[in-house]
């Protein structure tokens, strides 16, 4: 059976499209972190996973600041805020 030039391309982009969306779904995170914070006399920790370290406790950070910020203005504010504690280990 010969294939044409347009299911030989096809085959070949499912292929490739397959081969990176299995590397993406079995790659998962690479960090998980604990993450501190201290705000408006809350003090919440967080776990986080993540690829990047400086992203996944930047996400740490925000999911603290839901539980005790209220409303845009603290949120912001809490999301400037150090943590009080990061720890992180590769996975």
């Amino acid at each position: 059976m010969k294939l044409n030039k347009a299911a030989m391309a096809t085959i070949l982009f499912l292929g490739i499209f397959g081969g990176l969306t299995f590397m993406m779904i079995w790659s998962g995170s690479k960090y998980q972190c604990e993450v501190c914070i201290s705000y408006n006399g809350y003090d919440i920790c967080q776990q986080v996973e993540g690829m990047d370290y400086e992203t996944t406790v930047q996400t740490g950070i925000s999911t603290a600041c839901a539980g005790a910020a209220n409303g845009r203005t603290e949120s912001m504010e809490c999301g400037m805020t150090p943590p009080t504690k990061v720890t992180c280990k590769e996975l």
